[in-house]
């Protein structure tokens, strides 16, 4: 659905943008004779990269709900003197992912289901903690949507 709507958008968009190509690059005298062509060409570019656009944007979407990106549980809390951060949650194969942010030896840092992914510096304060831990997540979601995101689709559809 979002290809049609992005050729519907980026065809209206390419047919304004003939106008100031026209203004832009063609004598008045020659205006009338090169607006149907030049309108043409420029709705159909304008089109074909709305709708690929809009496919993008929609398998990333896909992706997205197939990793369980839109059903993730967040907790903030305090450990002692420290903050930690964790998100939770679970594709539709049924893994459980789960990326938690703290201060280990002296340092604060980022872990994937265990495994330490970065380090970020030493002060544990609240603020720093949620912008430290909303960074290793994005990151983690990138990785995980390069790494498995087209043979996760598969099973949104059975």
């Amino acid at each position: 659905m979002n290809s049609i709507t992005g050729a519907i958008v980026g065809a209206i968009l390419g047919f304004i943008s003939s106008f100031g190509f026209m203004a832009i690059n063609i004598k008045k005298s020659q205006r009338s004779e090169l607006f149907p062509i030049i309108a043409v060409i420029t709705t159909v570019f304008g089109a074909v990269g709305g709708a690929r656009i809009g496919h993008n944007i929609e398998k990333s979407d896909k992706i997205a709900r197939s990793l369980g990106l839109d059903n993730i549980k967040h907790t903030h809390y305090k450990v002692g003197r420290f903050w930690e951060s964790q998100s939770t949650w679970n594709d539709v194969k049924g893994v459980r992912h789960m990326v938690t942010t703290l201060k280990r030896n002296n340092d604060i840092v980022s872990l994937y289901n265990g495994s330490v992914i970065c380090t970020h510096g030493s002060s544990a304060s609240s603020v720093n903690i949620t912008k430290y831990h909303n960074e290793a997540r994005n990151i983690t979601f990138a990785k995980l949507k390069e790494r498995v995101g087209d043979s996760y689709i598969s099973y949104l559809t059975k």
